[in-house]
């Protein structure tokens, strides 16, 4: 945050443009840290106290902070906080199996989720106006004019090239997604705009937030790996910026080449073709006949194997560790490409120590010790679907590029 002040006065901001951009920087700062004295925004910011008085003076007057629950008009020592518990977002998110909702406040709480599972034999018009009226419903629950803003996750991969007014889905055995805008649907139904985005690059962004190993470093850089059953999607956060690419697809490391043995066109030999955690069944039909004890057979789903290993079964065992093996592949491909201070391993992976270790050992045949033992790696340490949560980080940051960010925030509160 403190760069951020000094390359504005290197910039030479006018006064206005200085006043408005200490006054994002200053509710940017409460709300990633929570609780503050005025003394210790100004030493975090690089900003003198009188400007942080003047400021929090506004703030007190429009409502927006509180000390101890009550005004913020008290001593200077006093911890200051957000009072933006009554202005919210919301983030929506679709995948191949289901649709998410959930509201954010201004702290990043959430509120409410809903979540509805459909299937690929669905009529898929019927699941996007199934879509629209629980996303209105929720809106007209928290009321439209306290939602200062939306956004859809959407899995790849997807174009967005707002300059040409285009989006592109090329989404595997999800065709669907291509013929249905769900973005403009959701649009004409709640009639207002809504950002759209990458889920794996919400994912990322919502780390790169929480990320306890990173906090505070400004040139850190984060990256997601996360599979919900079909493929494999990841995210990449670099100082802070999401990482997207001439046509957004930077980080798309599912479509990554890692076995050219078993290529023969299309996904086979791509990283999310050998490590996507619907791989492991694939690998469980390999040697299921030698299992004959295993719990499994060749109609499971991925998830059961995943159950089955938390359980003990050899098969089970055998066939998460070599997912776990070309997990740790393809990783290490992305590890000589950004070399990431922070890699997160994301859902449906088995969130065990073990899994974990074998992905590093993978890791360890391929690129030099000193460099895996100096990554982080780990779980996704986010209770529900990250991308919502990004989805809130994101639309956040998007309406502090306003012009009329706090004319906004006064009008949700006093409707």
């Amino acid at each position: 945050m403190k760069k951020l002040t000094e390359e504005a006065m290197r910039r030479g901001m006018n006064s206005m443009e200085m006043q408005k951009n200490n006054r994002i920087l200053v509710l940017k700062t409460l709300q990633e840290k929570g609780m503050m004295t005025r003394a210790e925004l100004a030493v975090e910011l690089n900003l003198q106290k009188a400007t942080i008085t003047n400021i929090i003076n506004e703030f007190y007057e429009m409502g927006i902070v509180e000390v101890n629950g009550e005004s913020a008009a008290g001593r200077r020592g006093e911890k200051l906080i957000l009072k933006l518990d009554d202005v919210f977002t919301m983030s929506i998110g679709i995948t191949r199996k289901d649709y998410q909702l959930a509201i954010f406040d201004f702290s990043g709480n959430i509120l409410k989720h809903n979540r509805c599972y459909f299937k690929r034999e669905n009529d898929f018009a019927g699941v996007v106006e199934n879509l629209k009226a629980d996303a209105l419903k929720m809106v007209e629950e928290y009321g439209n004019d306290r939602i200062l803003g939306i956004c859809l996750a959407v899995p790849g991969l997807f174009i967005n090239r707002p300059e040409r007014n285009e989006e592109i889905f090329m989404v595997s055995e999800f065709e669907e997604l291509s013929q249905i805008s769900v973005k403009a649907e959701l649009e004409k139904a709640l009639g207002r705009k809504v950002l759209i985005k990458h889920d794996a690059k919400l994912s990322a962004f919502a780390e790169w937030r929480c990320a306890e190993e990173i906090k505070g470093e400004e040139r850190a850089s984060l990256v997601v790996v996360r599979s919900r059953g079909f493929g494999i999607g990841t995210g990449c956060v670099v100082n802070g910026n999401i990482m997207n690419g001439h046509l957004g697809l930077a980080g798309e490391a599912g479509y990554m080449g890692i076995n050219y043995n078993q290529v023969k066109g299309g996904r086979e030999g791509t990283f999310e073709y050998c490590a996507g955690s619907e791989s492991v069944t694939r690998y469980v039909k390999e040697r299921l006949f030698e299992f004959p004890d295993s719990v499994l057979d060749e109609n499971c789903t991925y998830m059961e194997v995943f159950d089955a290993y938390r359980k003990g079964d050899e098969l089970a065992t055998w066939a998460v560790h070599k997912v776990a093996w070309m997990l740790g592949y393809g990783i290490a491909n992305i590890i000589y490409l950004i070399n990431p201070d922070c890699i997160i391993i994301g859902p449906d992976y088995p969130n065990t120590e073990d899994f974990v270790k074998k992905v590093r050992e993978s890791i360890r045949n391929f690129v030099p010790s000193f460099v895996e033992e100096n990554a982080s790696i780990r779980y996704s340490k986010i209770s529900q679907d990250s991308f919502l949560l990004g989805g809130f980080y994101y639309t956040f940051e998007s309406l502090c590029k306003k012009d009329n960010i706090f004319e906004l925030i006064r009008s949700a509160k006093e409707a």
